[in-house]
């Protein structure tokens, strides 16, 4: 784990000291450049959540304005550094998601150098954020504090590190870093657990669609060339995760449309990698967050400030 953090982190001043750039794609290899959504606006949602609630894959929450603008700012960021490899954009089917996938189309067919359309975008229920559970009778529309009142002290943290139907790890404070418990789901890794337990999913039932669905759109990308996944925290934490060997999903910090790469080589799939039966993936980046643009900042009044830590 602490590898794993270390090597992010490496990562991270790596790339940034280098422009942001990173290497070509070596021919036998595939690139995956995943960006999460930027900021939301709760209010806005349908309907509307209070603030500091979780919410996932069940309800459409829209970005805010600064959202918006990191979105785009992310969207130039691939096209000025990663265009000439990007063929394909695939999104989640949410609109904050949406948004993202056709900036980067947009920003693509702009930087090229002869005009061409831009790339379509292709939605993937897969991609969906985790799914938190009806409002009223799951975790969606509940602040942290209302669902440990309802369901107990430690219930997101079960959530986050169950390892099996009722069988808790033992509670170890220096891995709690959302107060007083937020892990337990994110290492689920019994299928379908805890749509009994609050009518959502557990990290593993998304993590088992997101990398499926990774696997097979990858083989439809030609060695030496990229796509490009716009999605949510908990769909990039998947296959970040993966590829860093990081156990626990909550250390992989990958902050509103950020962009994180990740090489993979020819062969690759999910069940492979686990299995020790192809090479590993390379990590080229981690979390990193392109400046907004002086002219894409929102106004005072349009300000919508993201939680460090949406859940």
């Amino acid at each position: 784990m602490l590898r794993a953090l270390r090597l992010q982190l490496s990562l991270a001043m790596a790339v940034r000291a280098a422009g942001m750039r990173t290497d070509s794609i070596a021919p036998s290899f595939r690139r995956a450049i995943l960006v999460r959504h930027g900021a939301v606006d709760r209010a806005r949602a349908e309907p509307a959540l209070k603030p500091g609630a979780f919410y996932g894959g069940n309800v459409d929450v829209p970005l805010s304005k600064l959202g918006e603008a990191e979105a785009l700012a992310a969207a130039r960021l691939i096209a000025t550094d990663y265009g000439a490899q990007v063929g394909t954009i695939w999104s989640s089917p949410m609109k904050r998601a949406r948004f993202g996938a056709r900036a980067v189309g947009t920003a693509l067919a702009a930087a090229a150098e002869t005009w061409s359309p831009p790339l379509p975008v292709e939605e993937f229920e897969a991609f969906r954020e985790i799914d938190r559970g009806p409002i009223g009778t799951g975790w969606t529309d509940l602040t942290p504090e209302e669902i440990e009142a309802r369901d107990g002290p430690d219930a997101i943290w079960r959530c986050v590190n169950e390892q099996a139907p009722g069988v808790s790890p033992a509670l170890d404070p220096s891995h709690r870093p959302y107060a007083p418990a937020v892990r337990r789901c994110a290492n689920e890794q019994t299928l379908g657990a805890w749509r009994e337990r609050n009518g959502g999913e557990g990290f593993c039932d998304l993590r088992a669609r997101v990398l499926g669905q990774r696997d097979a759109l990858l083989r439809t990308v030609p060695l030496g060339s990229a796509g490009v996944i716009v999605s949510h925290m908990w769909v990039t934490r998947a296959m970040v995760g993966e590829a860093l060997g990081e156990g626990d999903p909550t250390k992989v910090e990958v902050p509103t449309a950020s962009v994180s790469i990740i090489d993979y080589p020819d062969g690759f799939s999910a069940a492979a990698f686990a299995a020790g039966e192809c090479e590993a993936p390379v990590v080229r980046a981690v979390g990193l967050k392109p400046q907004v643009a002086e002219a894409d900042q929102p106004t005072v009044g349009d300000f919508t400030a993201p939680s460090l830590r949406q859940l």
